[in-house]
Order: C-alpha cells, then sequence, then structure tokens
C-alpha cells in the first residue's frame, strides 16, 4: 500500500514540475516573438555597431597625423556639436570590413529603419581616450 502512494507521489511531482517547464519555454517563446516584431534587437545591434564604429574606426582616424599634445584640439571641436554618423555607414562599414551583413535587422517584415534619418551622435570627452565619448544614438524606424 505505501509503496503504491509513493509511485503515485512521484508520477504527480513529476507531472507537475513538467508542466510548470512547459509553461516556462512557452512564456520564453513567445517574449521572444514579441521582441523580434519590435526593434529591440535592432537597438541593441545599432548601439553594438555605433561603438564599435567609434572605438576602432574613428578615433584611429582622427589620431592620424597628431601626437598625444593635440587631442584636445582634434577632439575638442567634437565636443559640443558632435560627431554624426549614419547607420547606412555603420552597416557599410560592417559589411566591407567584416564582411557582416545586418541590413535584415534593420528592415524586418515587422518594421523597417531609415538607414539614412538614423544616426549616432559621439561627443568626445577628456581625457580622449577610446572609450571616452558619449554617444546618442538615434534610431528611426516605422511599423509595416
Amino acid at each position: 500500500m505505501k509503496n503504491n502512494r509513493k509511485r503515485s507521489n512521484i508520477r504527480s511531482k513529476i507531472m507537475i514540475i513538467s508542466i510548470i517547464l512547459a509553461m516556462i519555454v512557452i512564456a520564453v517563446v513567445i517574449i521572444y516573438i514579441k521582441l523580434s516584431e519590435s526593434t529591440f534587437f535592432a537597438e541593441k545591434k545599432f548601439e553594438s555597431l555605433g561603438r564599435n564604429y567609434y572605438e576602432n574606426s574613428i578615433y584611429d582616424e582622427l589620431l592620424k597625423g597628431h601626437d598625444e599634445a593635440n587631442l584636445k584640439s582634434v577632439f575638442g571641436k567634437y565636443k559640443k556639436s558632435g560627431l554624426v554618423v549614419k547607420l547606412r555607414q555603420l552597416l557599410n562599414d560592417a559589411l566591407l570590413k567584416k564582411g557582416e551583413d545586418y541590413r535584415s535587422l534593420f528592415e524586418t517584415e515587422h518594421y523597417s529603419c531609415d538607414t539614412n534619418k538614423s544616426k549616432v551622435i559621439y561627443r568626445p570627452h577628456e581625457p580622449y581616450g577610446k572609450k571616452d565619448y558619449d554617444a546618442e544614438f538615434v534610431l528611426d524606424c516605422s511599423e509595416l
């Protein structure tokens, strides 16, 4: 008699755990679908591309022909107005330098991002190192 109760307790616990796991999986799938319909992934990739572009391209270009003493004169002129880079430039840079095409993240069946209106505005600040900047990300997307 006790043996049957132990088996039924174990079976009921396994069934409850299975139901809970199934509910969690369904919730994760629904959340992933909702996020993919929104610009969430595009925004994250836009920020990643923008930071990578400044730190590995713009910064090195601005330093060419200048030494550490001239950093303030080189970067200081962008402190207020900022240096503007369009999404189109970021996508082209990733495609040309790494061979990675991220356009599909910015144009889906649910939304489309304007690569000319979407931009990053970089504002370098002292001591003008690779990571010494503020970035404003403006992603212009519309639902389809």
